[in-house]
């Protein structure tokens, strides 16, 4: 027949490492978010919920089901992008299907995919909507507001924060 387990409940300091452990494990995923594609250049966000201020150059995780049904990710409603030109900002376009923000260089748009598909860019020009917000990849192939346009800013999880 087995020893019973002998559990010494006087070793405060390991059921406190336990109970830490357990917490931790519990609210983490909940605090942190990892991307997976290329758009951005870090990997790992640490999140805070219900931001009181956002600002250009902001992470911004936000819900966005249709957006990410038709870039065919089934298995999550969640985008994160950056802030590139917020409410109140003049966003405006050129010729060359360059964007800015204040008269600050953004990002330029392509006129195909990777996979050799035409592209409809954006085209606005003029004060950002208050409500709405322009947001960017980082990289060049990037899926983001030059091409599908303003995000709303009810749609807002968190704000993120790289952490690597």
């Amino acid at each position: 027949m087995p020893k019973p387990l002998n559990l010494d409940f006087r070793n405060w300091r390991l059921w406190l490492a336990i109970t830490c452990l357990l917490v931790a494990g519990t609210l983490l995923p909940y605090k942190i978010s990892v991307t997976l594609t290329p758009s951005l250049k870090h990997r790992v966000y640490w999140l805070i919920s219900n931001p009181d201020r956002l600002e250009k150059g902001d992470y911004v995780l936000f819900k966005h089901r249709e957006l990410t049904t038709r870039m065919g990710m089934k298995k999550s409603e969640d985008m994160l992008k950056i802030l590139g030109c917020n409410e109140g900002d003049l966003l405006t376009v050129d010729a060359e299907k360059k964007f800015y923000c204040n008269g600050e260089y953004l990002v330029r748009a392509k006129d195909f995919s990777l996979k050799g598909e035409p592209l409809q860019h954006f085209e606005f020009n003029g004060t950002i909507p208050k409500g709405v917000m322009f947001v960017m990849g980082q990289h060049k192939d990037s899926y983001d507001s030059r091409y599908f346009g303003f995000v709303e800013k009810s749609r807002i999880l968190a704000k993120a924060y790289p952490i690597f």
